[in-house]
């Protein structure tokens, strides 16, 4: 009797947690755009994995005034012209929101389709936008990111830096951003010495690495993501370029990190993000949002969850609750409106503030800076929160 009784308090518990939907009640779609092949795979299918957990979530507490949430998503291939393609059709069916794409390229290549709406809630940093637009770009601005890692290396005493980048949008935006950085009073100590470049396809870099070792460069910022990031750790490597190491979080991946280990510098570091760093961060709503992300994401089977995935994870859910409070029949301008007001949003990167017109919530102090663990396989931070020394 004891044990039937138990389980019939947990059948209990169990229904009180989960809402009772109509059983004809029709799903309410959010559109969403994601590289799950080609060269943005890897964000992509991060990206997936966290709005499953997303779903979850939403559902078990009620989706959208009653109405079950289903993430519609389409692939892009890591293509601007198919991303583009995919885009024209939603905004055929006059939809209020699409979410993604994955990375900086085919964001761009959507934006200029949404100037009058669709909101488009791009997945990635890289993308910078002022209100009234209606694109917003997920988590910490790559400038912030980038300000907090020259900070962190400036405080380490290294201010004569080498940066890498590709000639893709993503090298664009960092040279642009790093160079903005450099400009600000408080790194007129820290000098340029060399900026090389290299195209994506590239499999070796042996010239590049050539000329920054003979320019006196302290450390070396690698603003590259994805594949391009494996070559610079590989021509690192087999050229000895044994400097200290910077890249940009689109490469917080732990697929990339056991792929590469044989070849890893000893001094490598990320620009990473606030929620990594949550386990050491004092009690208030954004750790408790950190650690709701990570539970979440371990009931779908990500313990471990990396910087890939999680720039889908406040961004989606920002859609989800203004959607809650405007409703499934929402225009474009109303949702956009209602995201650019919002402010004191606990995010598992910070308290979020969209009144400032940037299109995104957050500043430079959500940013940490962080290091890969190979013997535990996780990411530990290594600086406070905006790139000071711990």
């Amino acid at each position: 009797m004891r044990r039937l009784f138990a389980a019939l308090c947990a059948a209990l518990l169990l229904a009180s947690l989960t809402p009772a939907f109509a059983a004809d009640e029709t799903p309410f779609e959010i559109n969403v755009i994601l590289s799950l092949t080609g060269p943005g795979a890897f964000l992509g299918t991060a990206e997936a994995k966290t709005l499953g957990a997303v779903e979850r979530l939403v559902n078990r507490t009620g989706g959208i005034q009653g109405h079950p949430v289903r993430f519609a998503i389409t692939d892009d291939q890591s293509s601007p012209q198919i991303a583009v393609q995919l885009a024209s059709e939603l905004k055929t069916k006059d939809v209020a929101v699409i979410m993604g794409p994955s990375y900086s390229a085919t964001c761009y290549a959507v934006l200029p389709l949404v100037k009058t709406g669709p909101v488009q809630y791009c997945y990635t940093p890289s993308v910078h936008t002022t209100a009234p637009s209606f694109t917003f770009s997920a988590s910490v601005s790559t400038k912030d990111l980038a300000f907090a890692g020259i900070r962190w290396l400036r405080l380490r005493g290294l201010t004569k830096l080498a940066l890498l980048v590709t000639t893709d949008a993503t090298g664009q935006d960092g040279e642009n951003v790093i160079r903005e950085d450099l400009a600000a009073p408080e790194n007129r100590s820290v000098e340029l010495v060399a900026t090389e470049h290299f195209t994506p396809g590239d499999i070796s870099i042996a010239a590049q690495i050539s000329r920054i070792k003979a320019s006196g460069a302290q450390a070396v910022i690698a603003w590259v993501t994805g594949t391009p990031f494996g070559t610079v750790l590989k021509s690192a490597s087999d050229n000895a370029l044994n400097l200290p190491l910077m890249t940009n979080a689109g490469n917080l991946s732990n697929v990339q990190m056991l792929q590469y280990g044989s070849f890893l510098p000893k001094d490598l570091s990320f620009t990473g993000f606030r929620y990594q760093a949550y386990k050491v961060a004092g009690a208030g709503p954004v750790r408790d949002a950190g650690r709701q992300f990570v539970s979440a994401m371990a009931a779908v089977g990500v313990p471990n969850p990396d910087g890939t995935g999680q720039q889908a994870w406040d961004a989606t859910l920002i859609v989800v609750d203004a959607l809650r409070k405007l409703g499934i029949n929402a225009t474009a301008e109303q949702l956009r409106a209602e995201i650019a007001g919002m402010h004191g949003y606990a995010g598992i990167n910070g308290i979020m503030d969209f009144r400032d017109g940037q299109q995104r919530g957050l500043q430079e102090n959500a940013a940490v800076i962080v290091r890969w663990n190979p013997a535990k396989q996780n990411w530990i931070p290594v600086s406070k929160p905006g790139g000071g020394l711990l």
